[in-house]
């Protein structure tokens, strides 16, 4: 669901990124390490869409900053996280498959396919959307109340509830144009187009409408999402139109259905390890809490970028290289420590420089400076086994990627209950922390038991001891 994973503030792209734009890599086993010319152009569309698309949310993620205080922040943070994880959760059931069979069925010309996964997909989409839409609209405030424990989340449950159709709509379009081989559309209307179509209702909004900066900020997320479907369906009206206008269409529900599963399976698992966290503290401590915690992700969101960029180019490489027969275990191993270094580095001079940062914009956001360290060690800890869960993926194992991810939000929601409760706002970081020391424990046994080779050498033991200690000299140095 191209750049969905998290998109109130940044764009957060996982393993599913890699094989839902990617998806022919995994199962070509003769890849060669240079792509042909199409496929490389492909790439390079889809790779600049995000690319902008990450550098404007991020730097819009500072434009609210300038403006919100922590619980204005809070509050539409919190709700924008929530509702984007019933949506995507619940809606993107035929996403993958859509554009999987689309592709399939249009290179073996059986366009009656075609035209019947896409009836099927955009009924569904319809029917997801408005059963999350309409409580949202007609009941805010007994969904804010059971769900977020704070009736004044209320206002922005109905304002954001606007977006949800649009979200999952053009989720299903975008997915159609994958399909259908146009990434050049996709890359320029579905990525890069709504996001500055955000960035300007911001630019433009707060600071002609002072005091609603909490309202313009959840409107700038519809105007995105409203125009990224218009946006969508501009580009791929006539193509959408022919098929749906197919009288012979063909259905075969039972495979689309099945394949369905497990790929939604894991999309989901992610979606939710990623969002619960941030409406876990909004809605146990308070709008105040989710915004200082929602910013200290923020801070160091170039760290996740970091990896993410690096994941996405070595995923590639790992490909290809597996495809030839070659054994690329000890490679794995080295590239996890050189990921993990200079996420290190990267992430230590944002933790030192944070407590400025956070002091300049003010309004409670300085209450943030003690879960930066926490946030960063888990982080590094993570891109330890970030190559070896990248590995499997290229080695078509994607069933043990759903097991981490399923291992990975189980302590994320249970985790972020508890530590929430006990700890406070920096309880969320410590089942940041929980969540990521079982999904790569977890990341590390399944890789030893598929490769027998151990997951671990000496570079990069030495370096998650390194983070360790740093992360602790950091929390004792900041008073946390």
């Amino acid at each position: 669901m191209n750049c969905r994973f998290t998109p109130s503030d940044f764009v957060n792209i996982s393993e599913e990124y890699l094989i839902r734009y990617t998806p022919a890599i995994v199962k070509m086993r003769s890849l060669s390490l240079r792509m042909p010319l199409p496929m490389l152009r492909n790439v390079l569309y889809l790779f600049s869409g995000n690319a902008l698309s990450a550098l404007l949310n991020l730097l819009m993620g500072y434009l609210i900053l300038r403006y919100l205080s922590a619980e204005e922040y809070g509050r539409y943070g919190v709700v924008v996280d929530f509702m984007n994880m019933l949506a995507l959760m619940l809606g993107s059931f035929f996403v993958n498959a859509l554009q999987r069979y689309v592709a399939l069925y249009r290179a073996g010309g059986k366009d009656g396919k075609v035209a019947g996964i896409l009836r099927v997909a955009l009924i569904y989409a319809v029917v997801v959307s408005s059963l999350v839409t309409l409580p949202a609209l007609l009941i805010p405030g007994k969904i804010a109340a059971v769900f977020l424990r704070d009736v004044a989340y209320a206002p922005f449950v109905r304002l954001y509830a606007l977006a949800v159709p649009f979200v999952i709509l053009s989720a299903y379009l975008s997915s159609f144009m994958k399909g259908m081989g146009m990434f050049a559309r996709v890359g320029l209307f579905d990525l890069s187009m709504p996001t500055v179509v955000r960035a300007a209702v911001l630019t433009l909004g707060l600071p002609t409408f002072p005091g609603y900066g909490p309202e313009v900020a959840t409107l700038s997320s519809v105007f995105k999402f409203v125009s990224n479907f218009l946006l969508n369906t501009l580009a791929s009206w006539r193509t959408t139109l022919r098929y749906l206008r197919v009288r012979d269409r063909e259905y075969a529900l039972g495979e689309w259905i099945r394949y369905s599963l497990f790929v939604w399976g894991r999309y989901a698992l992610s979606v939710l390890s990623s969002n619960v966290k941030s409406v876990i503290v909004g809605s146990l401590k308070g709008a105040t809490a989710g915004g200082v915690f929602k910013v200290a992700f923020l801070l160091l969101s170039p760290v996740y970028m970091l990896e993410t960029s690096l994941v996405s180019v070595l995923f590639t490489r790992i490909s290809g290289e597996i495809g030839k027969g070659k054994d690329v275990t000890s490679k794995v191993r080295t590239y996890a420590a050189y990921i993990s270094f200079a996420e290190l580095l990267l992430g230590t001079l944002l933790v030192l420089i944070g407590p400025t940062v956070l002091s300049f914009f003010g309004k409670g956001y300085e209450a943030a400076s003690p879960l930066l360290a926490v946030i960063l060690m888990a982080y590094v800890l993570n891109a330890t086994s970030s190559v070896h869960k990248v590995f499997l993926l290229a080695a078509g194992r994607s069933d043990l990627i759903l097991l981490i991810h399923g291992v990975s939000a189980a302590v994320s929601l249970g985790g972020g209950i508890l530590m929430v409760k006990l700890f406070g706002t920096v309880g969320g970081a410590y089942a940041f922390v929980a969540e990521v020391v079982a999904g790569t424990f977890t990341a590390f046994l399944l890789y030893w038991r598929f490769t027998g080779k151990p997951p671990l050498d000496k570079k990069t033991a030495a370096l998650g001891t390194l983070t360790l200690a740093a992360a602790l000299i950091l929390l004792l140095l900041r008073g946390a």
